[in-house]
């Protein structure tokens, strides 16, 4: 789960990523250790939550956990309008703002005088829903990749090999055989984007996607497919471009971008923009939901706001009740 405290001691304040067996986030982990104490969570998706099913499940975990604990209040952070409006429908407290926004910017920088060797690259888990074989026409292309748990291992390494049979002149970078994956850390996956002329985002349905700020954040031109997740809410005419979901397609999108040669710089400032709405609206909300006493820093490229996406477990939930644990 990906979690993190905003305030500074006068009222917990905290973001995270729900989970299946947690789809309250953190606050099914921290409640009951803050009863009797107001304190403000606030959630988001990993998924495109527009089904009814999936806004239903929601409210009911609320509306069990309010009933133990009333005195904590709960926004919903949604990465797209159609989701604020159907979570809101259902009386939820809802508010635009993806997690994407909460992309720590300062990791994420073009690198200047780098050639570019590659037309585009993807940064994806290997699963058959990421489509990579949309990317089969590009002449040259970089990936990064990772096991998703739900395909398992074997299927994994199948698919992997299919894929790198089916685009032999592709570069799949990521050390691995057939029992192991090894991730490449920021810096490595900074060079390979600097080296590469556009990004690729190719599922039909997913959440925010946080490879596709990376890019932005990097300078890269997106080539999208269609998709529901919203993913593309900091995307720009001038930056993004959303083909059909078609080997064609996509091969003549990478095209059309790398001539557009749009400047990396320009490329981030235009995200950037984006995001600081965002992070705007995220602190109007938590000023007004703590009844004013957190206010968060007007400047929007603060780090508080950039060190909410980091992944935790086990015993660091417990070090986020320190109220003094930012400071550490």
């Amino acid at each position: 789960m990906a979690a993190g405290r905003l305030d500074d001691g006068s009222c917990p304040v905290f973001s995270s990523s729900m989970l299946n067996h947690a789809p309250l986030g953190v606050a099914n982990y921290l409640g009951s250790r803050l009863a009797g104490r107001p304190a403000l969570f606030l959630v988001w998706f990993t998924w495109a939550m527009r089904k009814e099913r999936q806004v239903v499940r929601t409210l009911t975990a609320e509306r069990i956990y309010r009933r133990r604990h009333p005195e904590h209040r709960f926004v919903f952070m949604c990465n797209e309008l159609e989701e604020v409006a159907l979570f809101r429908e259902s009386g939820l407290n809802a508010l635009f703002c993806s997690h994407n926004a909460l992309a720590d910017e300062e990791t994420f920088k073009p690198q200047p005088d780098v050639e570019r060797i590659y037309d585009t690259f993807y940064n994806a888990m290997i699963s058959p829903w990421k489509r990579r074989h949309l990317a089969r026409l590009v002449p040259r292309a970089a990936h990064v990749f990772y096991e998703s748990r739900l395909t398992g291992r074997q299927k994994t390494a199948a698919l992997l090999d299919e894929l790198k049979r089916m685009m032999p002149a592709h570069d799949f970078l990521n050390p691995h055989d057939a029992h192991r994956i090894e991730k490449l850390d920021w810096q490595a996956i900074n060079a390979i984007m600097a080296a590469s002329a556009t990004g690729l985002c190719l599922s039909a349905e997913e959440g925010a996607m946080y490879a596709s700020i990376e890019y932005l954040l990097a300078g890269l031109p997106i080539v999208s497919t269609p998709s529901i997740g919203g993913r593309h809410i900091f995307g720009d005419p001038e930056t993004w471009l959303t083909v059909e979901p078609t080997a064609e397609a996509v091969r003549d999108g990478v095209a059309e971008m790398k001539a557009r040669n749009v400047q990396r710089e320009r490329i981030r400032a235009i995200t950037l923009a984006k995001v600081h709405e965002h992070r705007k609206r995220l602190r109007a909300c938590v000023l007004v939901e703590t009844d004013g006493q957190v206010d968060l820093p007007d400047d929007y490229g603060h780090a508080v706001y950039r060190r909410l996406n980091n992944w935790q477990r086990g015993l660091d939930f417990e070090r986020m009740l320190i109220d003094d644990y930012r400071n550490e």
